[in-house]
């Protein structure tokens, strides 16, 4: 109740500080906005009543702190280009408003991350359902014949070239369908993998991590990054519940980590390239580390600024995700529409603006940015109220029900990315992952009734015999 009530209180603060927030640039104003968000998170992990704080909140508001409020504090005041993003054209004096607008709308999902947490709903133990070792060889299965056929096609070779060869990251062939499969089939690996017998975990957790090195050594981090974010929030559940200076060091190294890619994945499978590239890396400032999360503020503030010349877009901006799932319906949609492209789909605009139609690369987008732009600064608050509601409620279902441990699981392994990516959570990702898990559920539950069948049908002939 009193993590409720303090989220209530600082729903209210931020929304009187959206309100009141200057149309020009204000450090002062930056400093305090990023200090009510710094005290909300530590008053809620401080009070909060879950055993294990480790989840998608705690990840989420490290992600939400470096894209929103690092940029306006520590560089818009001295060093405004000091990354290459900073130098696209956006209004300076919208900085601090829409940084106020930024803390608004997390203000408000706290708030719905919190409105479930009732006296009599005790937190989640261990899951009431099984998963039994034919299931779990299903999921291995998928992902590896969906591997084999996705580099077959040519998508490991694609994939590599993307960050070596700068081909286009949006290039899409057949081979597409199948790392679509087998990124799901890595989750489903991943999210059930401490429901297995301790003994059977090191194998599959081996497999695991080598498709994420794999993967790492293309350049590419998405996939790798949620995994690794699965499994220590599994691990930490089910296994040894991490204290906070091991959850602080893992950070730590594995922001390390992720910087070495980023700055390597440009260099392909050279370890000479490799060293070279090393030999003259500097950094210049702490934040370097996070320079791929923070950049992503500039989005924030376009879209700010779009939306106020411009009218709300509403769920225009969410077509093709919401398409997405129905394979070539999206194309579909493009080649009937009149419509631009970068105004059907959550997280085009933002590079159409500074690249232009035709770029090669994007420039990513901004949560809040997409939320505000399509419906306003209510809307924003709604929206993100209702997207602390979902993670919370598919916490709490995660006990009973296997497809709301998919979707808890799904939510914490987008944490880190969630700031930065369209408002809608990857529809296509969780229709298709949510499918795939019934298939499979469905085909065992049918194979356990035709085993015990068979089996019984043995034993009464042994009986009349």
């Amino acid at each position: 109740m009193l993590t409720y009530l303090l989220n209530i209180a600082f729903a209210i603060v931020a929304t009187v500080l959206y309100i009141q927030a200057p149309w020009t640039y204000s450090y002062d104003y930056c400093v305090t906005l990023m200090a009510c968000f710094i005290a909300q998170n530590v008053l809620f992990f401080a009070t909060n009543k879950r055993k294990n704080w480790l989840g998608f909140e705690f990840f989420f508001a490290l992600s939400f702190f470096l894209v929103n409020f690092v940029y306006p504090v520590f560089y818009a005041p001295t060093e405004r280009i000091y990354w290459s993003f900073f130098s696209f054209s956006f209004n300076d004096n919208y900085v601090t408003r829409a940084t106020a607008l930024a803390y608004f709308g997390y203000a408000w999902y706290m708030l719905g991350a919190t409105r479930l947490l009732q006296l009599n709903r005790e937190e989640p133990d261990k899951p009431t359902f099984t998963i039994s070792m034919r299931q779990y060889l299903w999921f291995f299965g998928i992902t590896m014949v969906a591997w084999a056929l996705f580099v077959v096609t040519g998508g490991l070779a694609a994939l590599q070239s993307v960050y070596a060869e700068g081909a286009n990251l949006r290039d899409v062939g057949i081979y597409s369908y199948f790392n679509n499969i087998f990124t799901i089939g890595c989750y489903l690996m991943a999210i059930f993998l401490f429901r297995l017998p301790k003994q059977k975990w090191w194998f599959y957790l081996a497999v695991i991590a080598a498709f994420m090195l794999i993967l790492l050594s293309t350049g590419s981090r998405q996939l790798a990054v949620s995994l690794a974010l699965i499994l220590i929030v599994g691990f930490s559940m089910y296994v040894y519940r991490f204290r906070w200076w091991q959850v602080l060091t893992l950070v730590a190294g594995g922001s390390i980590a992720l910087f070495l890619v980023m700055t390597l994945r440009t260099e392909g499978l050279d370890p000479g390239a490799w060293q070279a590239k090393l030999a003259h890396l500097k950094l210049e400032e702490f934040w370097d580390i996070y320079e791929d999360l923070i950049v992503n503020d500039v989005n924030l503030f376009r879209l700010f600024g779009w939306a106020q010349e411009n009218d709300l877009t509403w769920f225009q901006g969410m077509t093709l995700d919401i398409a997405s799932p129905i394979p070539g319906l999206g194309g579909y949609i493009i080649a009937h529409s009149d419509v631009p492209p970068q105004m059907l789909h959550g997280g085009d605009l933002p590079s159409y603006l500074f690249l232009g139609p035709d770029a090669e690369w994007g420039t990513g987008t901004n949560m809040v940015g997409e939320a505000y732009r399509s419906f306003g600064a209510v809307g924003t608050a709604i929206a993100m109220f209702l997207i602390g509601l979902w993670v919370k409620e598919s916490f709490y279902r995660a006990k009973d029900s296997v497809y709301w441990y998919l979707m808890s699981f799904l939510l914490v392994g987008h944490a880190l990315i969630y700031p930065r990516a369209p408002l809608l959570f990857d529809p296509r990702l969780v229709t298709w992952s949510l499918l795939l898990l019934a298939i499979v559920m469905t085909i065992t539950t049918h194979q356990t009734q035709i085993v015990n069948w068979i089996e019984s049908i043995g034993k009464k002939k042994e009986v009349q015999s």
